[in-house]
């Protein structure tokens, strides 16, 4: 199977939340193994350490994941990480950098065209989550047993002959529809960057792919990999867009078993690190 590799100057992903069940792990892994660029930054939320003790959901995509990172560091990439709520633990390593990876608190991106963007995870801008941890907790495990629903109801509706639908993303969108606090999310985000001087602001966090102008600011939400496979692009002449990667099942499974050959002798290094002991107990 001939697969080409797209390049950019910059990628912008978040939300993986690698460790829970039902993830599009196949999916990133395939995204990963076929699209480069100069600058990629992880835009928190990448391993879900809210899962630990409860359902944890490892899976050789997850590893392969992590060793496509690596060595796209390896080869050059300058990769930033920015850790989200749900992987805030790495904030304790702040300005420390991992087999090559750098974590940061936020990022300051600079565009091919001389654009300056706040780079954020965003759950800073949260107020529901600032003031409803324990809610936003039990949400999260109640999305998680929804998310166990959506393979049955995918079958059912696959031999139907019906459209694919996901009970969780309806669940989601449901609530940012009902929610002030969402509706305002990128209200809040922007006004901040414009205090702070910034020309737009790209973040994650509410698992919603988004591009507007607000009041002259740009909001570019990347999306996520639970519900969705999408990631916000940067290209060579600082043109931007949303990426909505959807390849075919058949291509999805060449890559990943081609990223298996690829990395069957690679050593996962990145537990190795002492930087890195705050792995443990969180990689199996």
């Amino acid at each position: 199977m001939d697969v080409s590799t797209e390049h950019y100057r910059t990628l912008f992903l978040s939300d993986w939340h690698l460790g829970l069940n039902g993830i599009k792990s196949a999916e990133l892994l395939a995204f990963l193994e076929t699209h480069d660029a100069e600058t990629i930054y992880l835009v928190g939320d990448i391993i879900d350490q809210w899962v630990l003790g409860r359902k944890w959901s490892w899976n050789e995509d997850c590893d392969n994941i992590l060793r496509n990172l690596m060595l796209k560091a390896e080869r050059g990439t300058n990769i930033v990480y920015i850790p989200g709520n749900h992987d805030d633990s790495f904030r304790s390593w702040v300005n420390a950098s991992i087999n090559g990876i750098s974590i940061k608190r936020e990022a300051v991106h600079m565009t091919a065209d001389g654009r300056r963007l706040w780079v954020i995870h965003g759950d800073e801008f949260d107020l529901f989550m600032q003031h409803t941890k324990f809610l936003c907790h039990l949400g999260h495990f109640g999305c998680q047993l929804l998310m166990k629903f959506n393979r049955p109801v995918a079958w059912v509706r696959r031999r139907l002959g019906l459209k694919p639908w996901s009970l969780a993303v309806a669940a989601r969108r449901a609530l940012q529809k009902s929610s002030k606090t969402f509706r305002r999310f990128s209200k809040t985000v922007t006004d901040e960057a414009r205090r702070l001087g910034y020309d737009g602001v790209v973040c994650g966090h509410i698992h919603r792919a988004e591009h507007k102008l607000i009041d002259g600011i740009e909001y570019w939400n990347d999306g996520d990999w639970v519900d969705s496979c999408t990631a916000t692009a940067e290209a060579m002449d600082g043109t931007m867009s949303t990426l909505h990667y959807s390849p075919h099942s058949s291509t999805i499974e060449w890559l990943r078993q081609r990223a298996s050959v690829r990395y069957e002798d690679r050593d996962m290094t990145l537990l190795n690190n002492p930087p890195t002991l705050l792995f443990q107990g969180v990689l199996p």
